[in-house]
């Protein structure tokens, strides 16, 4: 499955019958709200599509992606290079360096990989790279005492092996950030999931 998804084609396909296209439209109008001239880092970007839900203004919205696969990179380039750029980088003290401040930094799907340890140096980077005023939203599959047992099944099976509660969530990001409003969701994807979306401040 994973030699799969690493197939662009194949992850957006699979991002689409899993999730749909709808959570992103919801993150942009809802939490990102960009406004024109904002600069976003998205931090594991995949293949782009997140900028099919940000506004094309003037002047435009300065878009930066950073993932690790080549080849998500180099089908985001090919969709999107005219919007955006995107490069094969994490995001590390020299990263947050060179590339400057921005009004708000993206990880979707992307806590929930990490250790308490590589997210907390993940939000401590994140508030390091945000401009005054900026912001950090993460999107991730979260374990609530409400939902079904087909959703913690889904849950326990998912690729990323650090799924949390909505406390454990908060805990991490209030070690960089601290005001975090959370938010949970259980209709944000196709397929029965309970999602915690986070606004991180300075």
């Amino acid at each position: 499955m994973k030699s799969l998804l690493a197939v662009p084609w194949l992850y957006d396909l699979a991002q689409y019958v899993m999730r749909g296209t709808r959570y992103r439209k919801i993150l942009a109008e809802t939490h990102l709200k960009v406004a024109s001239g904002d600069r976003v880092l998205d931090i594991g970007c995949g293949t782009g599509a997140m900028l099919e839900c940000l506004p094309e203004t003037v002047p435009p919205v300065e878009y930066v992606g950073f993932d690790m696969s080549p080849n998500y990179l180099a089908a985001a380039r090919k969709t999107y290079g005219g919007r955006g750029e995107f490069y094969p980088l994490e995001l590390t003290p020299r990263t947050v360096a060179d590339f400057g401040k921005f009004d708000r930094v993206l990880a979707i799907g992307l806590v929930h990989h990490l250790d308490d340890a590589a997210a907390i140096n993940l939000f401590t980077l994140a508030q390091r790279a945000l401009r005054h005023g900026g912001k950090m939203i993460t999107l991730d599959g979260v374990f609530t005492d409400s939902q079904s047992r087909l959703v913690k099944r889904l849950l326990q099976s998912d690729r990323g092996q650090h799924v949390r509660s909505e406390s454990a969530y908060r805990a991490l990001a209030h070690t960089a950030f601290p005001h975090v409003q959370t938010f949970v969701s259980d209709d944000l994807f196709r397929i029965p999931y309970t999602t915690l979306i986070m606004e991180c401040t300075p």
